[in-house]
C-alpha cells in the first residue's frame, strides 16, 4: 500500500478573482507588495491584486517602518513593476528604504509621467542625518533620473529631492553636479517668458 503526501498549496493557487477580492481590503503599497510575494512578473495577476486604484501617488512612509527599512532594490522593483509606474506614478516617496542603492528604480526609465521624487529616504519633519549612511548610489539612480529629463518636453519632472550624503557634495566635478546642471536647464526650458 502506497500512500501519496497531499499537494503543497500556497496562496498563488488561489483564482485571480479571489486574490483581487482579498487585497481589496488592502492599501496601495500593501497590495504591491501582495503582488511581488505572488509573482510581481504575472502582469494578469498583478493588475487584478493592484486594481485600478490610485495608482498616481506611492509613499514607501505608508509601510510599517520595521518592515521598509528591509526592502531591497528588488522589491522595489517590484513594487514599481506591479503598478505599472512608468505610465502610472506622478509622486514618489522613498521614506524609509534604508537598504537601496536604487537600481530597483529602473522601472521609471523613461518616465514622462513622474512629476515628483522624494530620494531623501525620510519622512515629513524628520532629520535627514541617517547614520550609518544609506548606501543609495548616485551611480544607480542618475541614469535613472537622466532617462526621464532625456523626455524633454514629454517629461512632467518638475521635483527632485535628493539624500543628504548627494547634496554634501561640493565638487563641481562630480556626475552629480553634472546631472543638476541638465536638470536646470530642462526647468529652465520650462519658463515661459513674459
Amino acid at each position: 500500500m502506497t500512500s501519496t503526501l497531499p499537494q503543497q498549496r500556497s496562496l498563488a493557487d488561489l483564482p485571480i478573482g479571489t486574490l483581487a477580492h482579498v487585497s481589496s481590503y488592502l492599501t496601495l503599497p500593501s497590495r504591491a507588495l501582495f503582488a511581488v510575494a505572488l509573482n510581481y512578473r504575472d502582469v494578469e495577476r498583478c493588475s487584478a491584486i493592484v486594481g485600478d486604484h490610485q495608482r498616481d501617488v506611492f509613499d514607501f512612509g505608508d509601510i510599517e517602518k520595521e518592515l521598509a527599512v528591509k526592502l531591497t532594490d528588488h522589491d522595489v522593483n517590484g513594487v514599481l513593476f506591479s503598478i505599472d509606474a512608468v505610465n502610472n506614478l506622478k509622486t514618489l516617496r522613498l521614506t524609509n528604504l534604508l537598504n537601496i542603492s536604487g537600481i530597483g528604480l529602473e522601472p521609471l526609465r523613461g518616465s514622462t509621467m513622474i512629476e515628483k521624487i522624494d530620494l531623501s529616504l525620510v519622512g515629513d519633519h524628520e532629520s535627514p542625518d541617517l547614520s550609518p549612511a544609506p548606501p543609495i548610489s548616485c551611480t544607480e539612480v542618475l541614469p535613472i533620473l537622466d532617462s526621464i529629463i532625456d523626455m524633454g518636453e514629454a517629461s512632467l519632472l518638475k521635483l527632485l529631492i535628493f539624500p543628504k550624503k548627494w547634496r554634501e557634495e561640493r565638487n563641481t566635478e562630480s556626475d552629480f553636479h553634472s546631472f543638476l546642471v541638465r536638470y536646470h536647464e530642462l526647468l529652465c526650458s520650462r519658463v515661459v517668458p513674459a
